[in-house]
């Protein structure tokens, strides 16, 4: 009984000859096999790209936090809306300071609020014929185009009057809208078919077969038929739109005298706060910065007043500085303004309100920065 005990528990130098050989079992169940050491390495990989990727979110959203003071979605769909510090706009006879921070700094009360614009215009309808639309409140070359599908060009250059200047759209006027990017063209004497094509950049065979001109090979051209010129691009002619007065309702004044004393900064500021509704393109050449009526606005930079009043070019009450530097601001569509000509402004002073006189739409502030007196845009020179 004693010796079969012995021979069931292992004597002391059996213990130890047994040691190593379990110390290798347990080294040899922690060692990673070759699949073992890939699928760990996958693991280890992945557990790396979460922490990265979790660590640029977390990053992200701090300088979103700290940006918040310049950037804000909304649904509207109207870009950007600018809001100056609380208590910018004061008495009208008292200057007062535009104080947009950059979008880095961080200001409770001064924010640049842009929204979502998609590029891409949705058709509101298939069409294949041309309709006519007719301008509603708050309608600008740009809404409409987006309401119907094309590109704003191609309402500019289908309707003589707008190409004029389409800033200066009234309610119930009526626009030709084509169903296709392009030109409606109105036939002259002496076009043919080689010419319009050359002289818009199209091909003769685009316009023969454009179901919407109706139109055979060698077809007689007559004068005052419109025909469709699709993909037509009209060339660039610049504008220089200077205001005149009328005697009605309310004389304006141009001076003609020395200039004033005044300080401009060279630096611009915003003048006024709202969204824009309209932006600076070849066939418009200022800002539109639309709010309510009443609106405050400022002056963009010091200067003298050279007109103040109504302008019969379709602006109605506007109001003209010279920053005495080679630039000039136009501020139009005014419900009234508080300054007079010859009157030296200061770079943020209060000079007339919002509102929708003249060939307007909705209230809205026109505002041009003219350099030699051609229109440059603003938004090249804003903060």
């Amino acid at each position: 009984m004693e010796s079969e005990q012995r021979a069931a528990s292992p004597q002391p130098g059996e213990q130890r000859s047994k040691q190593p050989r379990r110390i290798a079992e347990r080294i040899g169940r922690l060692t990673l096999s070759p699949g073992r050491m890939a699928v760990h390495g996958m693991v280890v990989l992945a557990l790396s790209l979460m922490a990265a990727i979790t660590l640029i979110s977390t990053e992200s959203a701090k300088r979103s936090r700290a940006a918040a003071t310049g950037v804000q979605t909304r649904e509207t769909g109207r870009s950007p809306t600018i809001l100056p510090e609380s208590g910018f706009f004061i008495n009208p006879s008292q200057p007062a300071f535009l104080s947009i921070r950059p979008l880095t700094e961080a200001a409770d009360g001064a924010l640049i609020i842009r929204n979502v614009v998609f590029a891409s215009s949705r058709r509101s309808e298939a069409r294949a014929d041309i309709i006519t639309y007719t301008v509603q409140p708050g309608d600008n070359v740009e809404t409409i185009a987006q309401r119907f599908g094309v590109l704003p060009t191609t309402i500019v250059w289908s309707n003589s009057e707008v190409e004029e200047n389409p800033d200066l759209l009234r309610v119930g006027q009526e626009l030709v809208i084509p169903p296709v990017d392009g030109i409606l063209y109105t036939v002259k004497a002496n076009d043919t078919l080689s010419g319009i094509a050359e002289r818009f950049k199209v091909k003769i065979e685009d316009i023969i077969r454009s179901p919407l001109n109706n139109l055979s090979d060698g077809a007689n051209l007559i004068p005052g038929m419109r025909i469709i010129v699709p993909g037509g691009i009209k060339p660039f002619v610049p504008k220089v739109v200077q205001p005149q007065v009328v005697s009605r309702p309310a004389p304006g004044r141009r001076y003609v005298g020395p200039a004033p004393s005044f300080f401009a900064s060279g630096a611009f500021a915003w003048p006024t706060r709202g969204y824009i509704s309209q932006y600076f393109r070849t066939y418009h050449r200022g800002l539109d910065i639309a709010n309510a009526i009443g609106t405050p606005i400022a002056a963009s930079d010091g200067g003298y007043v050279t007109f103040a009043g109504w302008s019969n070019v379709g602006y109605g009450y506007m109001v003209q500085i010279d920053h005495g530097n080679g630039f000039s601001t136009l501020y139009a569509h005014l419900s009234q303004w508080y300054v007079s000509p010859g009157q030296s402004v200061a770079r943020g002073q209060i000079i007339g309100a919002m509102g929708s006189t003249g060939n307007s739409t909705g209230p809205h502030l026109h505002f041009e920065i003219r350099y030699g007196g051609v229109p440059q845009n603003p938004l090249l020179y804003l903060p």
